[in-house]
């Protein structure tokens, strides 16, 4: 029995060895393999001959040419084809414009999404510390939900350094508003208490100043633009600054440090640290207890130390805030590293920082590689119509001794060099035009052309032109190069013929445009039917004034509600549009989290809420004390079929439904609404003063306000409401959306025509002697447009057939995420891209039919 040595070394062995040892090796070691086959068994002999091929693979051995002579040939044939190529791109400068344009629009787009993620993925990642920085969020059951809260007990902080030796420092939050003096300068700021070793942990630059500023409790540290706002061109530091407080104290602090501008790439920024014992100076509550929740609190781990060295401990601290607060009761505490907590922020109520839903960032990146690859099919289909007229200059090469390997190599190379330009363009595009027009419409983000890390945008720049340029150049030069010689010099090549491959690319990048265009206008759809909501009461003619107790509201009071403008006026405790507190009690086994507002008689009409059931509130005893207002949700959340005079304890206070208001929105559309409560308002927490007026004498009433208010309270800032502003950062954020999936819907309509026009010409280049004959036998226009369009409806049918519902489904996969009211889909988005897609394909296709129709068959049928 005749046994063989293993095929795929006897192939390496004679790809790697030198041709002048080649038979003298094979020899040797074939003679022994048949030597061990007698002696010892086959298997050993082919293990053996393995071993014998791999020993012999030896520098010595290695097939090489002379490297010196290679480089040198490689340099100038790469050179050789880099002239190639810019000759051809100036000579087919319209298909080559076509191909630059196309690709650098889809570039420009990539590069500016990784950008604007690789600012949102690198968040506090500037920070020394940041794997070892975590804050302490918790989970507290509301409404049989797991709801994730920044806040946690103010004593948290201290006692997790007290008893984890792996605890190296701690810093809380807590926020408080303030008005902020120096000298005529009286402003409304949000200040935050924090403890001194804040800037020990978190390393934001200082432009003065030292880290342990706020050892010392006289001091203050602000930001840069504050110090430009307060002190102009002044030295800030050692000046003082008043704050007072909503319950009437005030303090006096010296400007002890002032912060560098905040990197592009933080969460965390406010413009006011006081220290932490200011706080407990000016007894707000009682802070030094576990029922006191504060807004944050962070922990820095000591090097080398584990999260989870703290977790044993949890237990304890709940049952200690079980105790404290009852009607709050935490169920577990979660740590957050400081680099994921921008990205969960989204989760986390109350959070401290900012960040957006991400998904929303996942959909850009995929519209963006949807995009990268409509260009790609774009660039391959006219790639290939451009080389319809190099085939003899392809077959020439091979009649000079080119092999394939040779010519795919030239167009890869030109392809390179193709992509090369596009690379310039788009990255200029996006530096120049798309990322400041991100800037614009995203005001909340720093956006700017850079990344956290400079090589990561070099390292993109090089992947996106290395991978779009093989992924584009592939199909291209392997599908011009396999051309017969003697059948491109006969002129029987038929290109451009029957190509299902460049039909499927049509298909799926209009398959990508359907799903884009669709997605897109589903989106729009959303944020337009979310522009128009109903609020749930009327804004217009709605203006509150912020006072600072009961005193600058009487006095107020008494200068404004006479003006012949005022038709109505309240009082409140908080302000819709302003954010409304929310809190928690227990209803049988249910934890019910609800938001509470005190107003005074008037408030209804005022606002004009609208009254589903009962009665509004007004000033008699029992409405202040324990009768209440809900809303739909509040009654849907207790599971009430009839609320009227049903009662409920929070905070140790029986209350009682006397009426029901439709829901109505207090934060934006963005967020669900939840039950909401509106209760009697005690004289000494009464925080707005609210009038309804005569729209038309809105602007003389608001100056009489100004006026009076500098009488009675020169020392304090006058903090003006016009209700029908208080939504204005979530209409401007929606009308960005708006204008970034247009501009999305119209990129992709760019690229759709272009890929059409680049098959459509592929095609009609290949079939002008086709068309020709026709014509001489006698055919008419219409039918050559029969002929041309016939193939093309049926991929555009089947593309819109099976991009439209995937669109859908996706885009409202991701509008349920977002969007907590979604309207529901109707026929508008498919008409709309339907109407697109024909026109489309309307505009493109009369070129080309153009160009068959007046084909003169005698130019082309002469040689037949």
């Amino acid at each position: 029995m005749n046994y063989e040595p293993p095929k795929w070394a006897d192939r390496f062995l004679r790809w790697y060895c030198n041709p002048r040892f080649l038979e003298e090796i094979e020899g040797d070691i074939y003679e022994l393999f048949d030597r061990r086959v007698e002696q010892q068994n086959p298997n050993v002999a082919k293990l053996k001959f393995i071993w014998d091929v791999f020993r012999f693979f030896r520098w010595s051995n290695i097939n090489r040419t002379n490297s010196k002579y290679t480089n040198m040939n490689h340099f100038m044939l790469l050179r050789n084809y880099l002239k190639l190529g810019m000759r051809n791109i100036r000579k087919n400068l319209v298909s080559s414009s076509i191909n630059i344009f196309g690709m650098a629009i889809a570039i420009c787009f990539a590069i500016s999404i990784f950008i604007f993620t690789d600012a949102q993925l690198s968040m506090d990642n500037f920070h020394s510390n940041a794997d070892r920085i975590y804050q302490i969020t918790n989970y507290v059951e509301q409404e049989g939900n797991d709801n994730l809260w920044s806040d946690s007990p103010m004593m948290l902080g201290p006692a997790l350094k007290a008893d984890h030796p792996s605890v190296e420092e701690f810093a809380r939050f807590e926020f408080r508003s303030t008005v902020a003096k120096y000298k005529s300068e009286v402003f409304d700021e949000l200040a935050v208490f924090t403890d001194p070793s804040f800037f020990r942990m978190f390393d934001y630059e200082m432009i003065a100043g030292d880290r342990d500023v706020l050892y010392n409790k006289s001091n203050v540290v602000i930001s840069k633009e504050m110090a430009i706002k307060y002190f102009n061109d002044e030295d800030p530091i050692g000046k003082e600054l008043s704050f007072k407080f909503m319950n009437g104290k005030v303090k006096r602090l010296v400007v002890g440090a002032v912060l560098e501008k905040y990197p592009y790439n933080t969460s965390i920024g406010f413009d006011f640290y006081l220290p932490m014992e200011n706080f407990y100076d000016l007894e707000f509550e009682n802070a030094n207890d576990w029922a006191f929740m504060t807004d944050a609190n962070f922990i820095l781990l000591k090097e080398g130390e584990s999260i989870s060295s703290i977790y044993d401990s949890f237990d304890k601290y709940k049952e200690l805030q079980h105790g404290s607060n009852p009607e709050w009761k935490v169920r577990s505490f979660e740590p957050l590293v400081l680099t994921d907590l921008s990205t969960t922020s989204y989760m986390i109520e109350g959070s401290v920082s900012g960040g957006g839903h991400p998904a929303g960032r996942v959909a850009l990146i995929v519209i963006a590689a949807f995009l990268l690859g409509m260009a790609c099919f774009n660039f391959m289909n006219i790639s290939v119509v451009s080389a319809s007229k190099r085939l003899k200059e392809i077959a020439l090469r091979k009649v000079m001794g080119s092999v394939r390997r040779e010519i795919i190599y030239q167009f890869m190379v030109e392809n390179l060099l193709t992509c090369f330009f596009a690379l310039l363009v788009g990255a200029a595009l996006s530096y120049f035009l798309l990322i400041p027009w991100f800037d614009r419409m995203i005001p909340e983000m720093d956006i700017q052309f850079r990344t956290n890390d400079p090589f990561t945008l070099i390292y993109l720049l090089l992947g996106l032109l290395i991978g779009v340029g093989i992924i584009s150049g592939a199909y291209p030069a392997f599908y011009i190069s396999k051309f017969d010689t003697i059948t491109i010099f006969k002129g029987n090549e038929k290109f451009g013929s029957k190509n299902l491959f460049s039909k499927i690319m049509l298909g799926v990048q209009f398959f990508l445009a359907v799903m884009t265009i669709v997605g897109c206008f589903i989106m729009t759809e959303q944020s337009i039917y979310l522009g128009e909501k109903d609020w749930g009461y009327d804004p217009e003619g709605t203006m509150s004034v912020y006072v600072n107790g009961q005193e600058q509201y009487d006095l107020l009071k008494n200068e404004v509600i006479n003006h012949p403008a005022v038709i109505n006026h309240t009082s409140s405790d908080l302000l819709i549009g302003r954010g409304i507190t929310k809190v928690s009690f227990e209803m049988g086994d249910k934890q019910i989290g609800v938001r509470r507002i005190a107003a005074s008689e008037g408030y209804f009409d005022t606002f004009r809420l609208r009254m589903k059931e009962g009665r509004p509130l007004t000033d008699r005893a029992e409405d202040k004390k324990g009768n209440v207002v809900v809303n739909e949700k509040f009654v849907e959340s207790m599971g009430w079929e009839s609320a009227l005079e049903k009662t409920f304890t929070l905070d140790s206070t029986l209350y009682k439904v006397v009426g029901i208001v439709e829901n109505f929105h207090y934060y934006d559309f963005f967020s669900p609404i939840d039950p909401v409560m509106i209760h009697g308002l005690d004289k000494e927490k009464v925080r707005y003063l609210t009038v309804q007026a005569d729209p038309e004498k809105l602007p003389q009433l608001e100056q009489h306000t100004r006026e009076a208010w500098l009488a009675i309270a020169p020392n304090d800032p006058f903090d003006r409401v016009f209700q029908e502003d208080v939504f204005d950062g979530f209409y401007q954020e929606n009308e960005s959306n708006i204008n970034i999936l247009l501009l999305i819907t119209g990129i992709a309509i760019v690229l759709a025509c272009l890929g059409l026009y680049g098959l459509l010409s592929f095609n009609v280049q290949g079939k002008l002697k086709e068309f020709s004959v026709r014509k001489v036998l006698g055919a008419e226009p219409k039918t050559l447009i029969k002929i041309i369009s016939k193939q093309y409806f049926w991929v555009l049918f089947i593309s819109f057939l099976i991009g439209a519902p995937l669109g859908t489904i996706g885009m409202l996969n991701l509008v349920v995420t977002v969007f907590p009211d979604t309207k529901p889909v109707t026929a508008l988005p498919f008409i709309v891209a339907v109407s697109i897609i024909l026109l489309t394909l309307i505009i493109t296709v009369a070129d080309q039919i153009k160009k068959a129709i007046n084909v003169n068959p005698a130019d082309l049928l002469r040689t037949e």
